[in-house]
């Protein structure tokens, strides 16, 4: 049987959240679960997460599949997912959340060939025991994609990222690879790649994607000046890399731009950061983000007017100061 949509989760020292991500998938409808394809994505991780999740393999070999490799981190496993999936359809789930209302997707992603599917998520927070759920775009139905709906900063529109998005897998696979590897916030580039060949949305009313905030060890939680910036680096790398590779005929003229603005919004956003770095390495980094692309930005904001008018040592210790006194 076709599959109808492929679920990619990467498996990294998840040994006790894996076994409710993978139960959320698993559903009395033989029929409808025969539709789906989960692939896990076992990333070298050092713990038990691997053999536990192997178990849904051997009862569910129809539809879950699991690849063990070397660590290279979330966007290396999603990269692996997507290059390795069959369904007409893709989603991406980290393997410390969950799905519900999977079998309602399914059916609705049958009988649809829109480009982007998208759908509310829920934001758990298990610390303040309450959810606060995320609504979709605006308009209910299938309906040519406006790129406006993508803002021009690197989160772009709210609900415009894989908590909210199902995705054709054609429209994805030709920007293979499409994740940074070895590096901590990769997920950013779904916020503008869906563009490059994506024409079509279509948005249902309810949730899918259940997203857990503030668990121990999340990188989000636990991340250090540097380490964020190093971070940073390597995804703005990636945001370029796979630019350069976009064949601009095949685009019309307002996605190309929204597109460009979404990179040239998370430079924005990567700059201020840059100063975490040794100081060699942060001159180089800003004087290369003002000249390609902060430099012809309106409405700069104070922190690149400073930059615009002093010398680069002097905003680097300038800065750490002033970060420095504001923690005081």
């Amino acid at each position: 049987m076709e599959k109808v949509l492929t679920i990619v989760i990467p498996i990294y020292k998840v040994e006790a959240y894996i076994m409710n991500c993978l139960d959320s998938l698993v559903m009395a409808d033989m029929s409808l679960m025969n539709q789906l394809e989960v692939i896990l994505i076992n990333d070298g991780t050092p713990d038990n997460s691997a053999e536990m999740s192997r178990e849904y393999v051997k009862r569910f070999p129809d539809t879950f599949h699991q690849i063990d490799k070397e660590n290279g981190g979330h966007g290396s496993a999603w990269n692996v997912g997507l290059q390795k999936a069959t369904g007409k359809y893709i989603r991406f789930l980290d393997s410390d959340d969950w799905f519900t209302n999977v079998d309602r997707l399914i059916v609705d992603l049958t009988k649809s060939e829109a480009d982007i599917v998208f759908n509310p998520y829920i934001k758990e927070f298990p610390h303040e025991n309450r959810t606060e759920e995320v609504e979709t775009v605006p308009v209910i139905g299938e309906t040519g994609i406006n790129p406006l709906l993508w803002g021009a900063s690197k989160w772009g529109y709210n609900n415009v990222n894989f908590w909210s998005s199902t995705y054709k897998t054609e429209i994805l696979k030709p920007l293979l690879p499409l994740f940074a590897e070895k590096t901590m916030f990769d997920d950013y580039i779904i916020t503008w790649a869906p563009l490059v060949h994506g024409r079509t949305y279509k948005s249902l009313d309810y949730p899918v994607y259940h997203y857990l905030i503030g668990r121990p060890g999340q990188s989000m939680s636990a991340r250090q000046q540097r380490k964020g910036a190093e971070s940073y680096v390597k995804c703005f790398t990636q945001y370029e890399t796979v630019r350069s590779r976009i064949d601009i005929h095949g685009i019309p003229a307002d996605f190309l731009v929204r597109i460009d603005d979404s990179i040239t919004g998370y430079a924005s956003f990567v700059f201020p950061y840059m100063i975490y770095l040794p100081l060699k390495e942060a001159r180089e980094r800003m004087k290369y983000l003002w000249r390609n692309y902060l430099s012809k930005i309106p409405n700069k904001s104070k922190l690149l007017k400073r930059y615009a008018i002093m010398p680069s040592s002097m905003f680097y210790y300038l800065e750490h100061l002033r970060r420095r006194i504001r923690r005081i």
